[in-house]
């Protein structure tokens, strides 16, 4: 966890994340989907009631397809504030970056050495 606020004060956000919390699920027990949507509801409505958060962004690809039921779960107890899923939102983000034309800049990602093609 420290690690993620430290991330932010790197990137220049720190009052952007203001908690990060554990959801205590042993990563063989993501697929136990009640279980994760629980722990994650009961956490996730403790920081919007605590005025912790005003967005939940979900930390582990593992999560995937648990944010819109965790949002509507959030919604129908009082805590209305979206849920972002990390896969789709990376997904969505190299879609738009195709979209827009933009590829890999070359003063990071240089292009690969020629090879030689065997017979």
């Amino acid at each position: 966890m420290l690690t993620v606020h430290r991330m932010a004060r790197q990137h220049g956000i720190p009052q952007r994340c203001r908690s990060v919390r554990p959801v205590d699920v042993p990563i063989l027990s993501l697929n136990d989907d009640e279980l994760l949507l629980g722990r994650l509801a009961k956490e996730s409505d403790a920081l919007v009631t605590a005025g912790e958060a005003d967005v939940i962004v979900l930390g582990c690809t593992g999560m995937l397809g648990v944010a819109d039921a965790l949002q509507a779960r959030l919604e129908r107890d009082g805590s209305a504030v979206p849920v972002i899923d990390p896969t789709r939102a990376a997904l969505a983000w190299l879609e738009n970056l195709v979209r827009l034309g933009v590829g890999p800049s070359r003063t990071t990602y240089f292009p690969p050495p020629a090879k030689e093609i065997l017979p």
